[in-house]
């Protein structure tokens, strides 16, 4: 099945801010499944500042009730596929950083990619956040904000990706509701 965009619709990039918890949620969304290096990961000292590039999985070309390819109306399949399936260039920064840790994650080697599965966000008891960026293979970046204060913007032209990123833990769910 497929869900078609009326005439005149169209998938724009995205731009979003994150100001608390809640908005984190949704930027950990947008961003699962995102892939990046070390290389494209730094914190601007003087700025207080945390920048990040990923290439992001474009989940919004799919139907979110169904899972379904998102196509233009009049275009069939495969005219449409590679932009069900896509990836494009996203620029995340946050800001009022005071501190940047990491576990199980080689800072130095910079072109080993690291798989974004989800971000989260806590108060502390010193009125601070920590905002903790989950890779697969246990590697976490976290940062000590002052504040939540963040940015996402999407850059450049999306390109063709393997469809759905796919996960061993959901084989193993559904497995078990066999």
């Amino acid at each position: 099945m497929v869900f078609k965009l009326k005439e005149g619709q169209r998938l724009e990039k995205l731009k979003l801010r994150a100001e608390d918890r809640a908005d984190i949620t949704i930027l950990s969304a947008y961003l699962q499944d995102a892939v990046t290096i070390m290389g494209d990961i730094t914190y601007q000292h003087k700025g207080r500042r945390f920048v990040m590039m990923l290439n992001r999985y474009v989940w919004e070309n799919r139907c979110p009730e169904t899972g379904d390819a998102i196509l233009r109306e009049g275009q069939d399949i495969a005219q449409n596929i590679n932009m069900a399936c896509c990836r494009i260039r996203t620029g995340l920064h946050f800001d009022d950083v005071l501190k940047i840790n990491s576990q199980n994650i080689t800072v130095t080697t910079k072109d080993k990619p690291l798989e974004l599965l989800s971000i989260e966000a806590y108060e502390t008891e010193k009125k601070t956040f920590h905002v903790d960026f989950i890779f697969s293979g246990d590697g976490i970046i976290r940062l000590e904000c002052e504040i939540i204060s963040a940015h996402m913007q999407d850059i450049g032209t999306p390109w063709p990706a393997k469809c759905h990123p796919e996960h061993d833990i959901l084989d193993d769910l559904q497995d078990e509701n066999r």
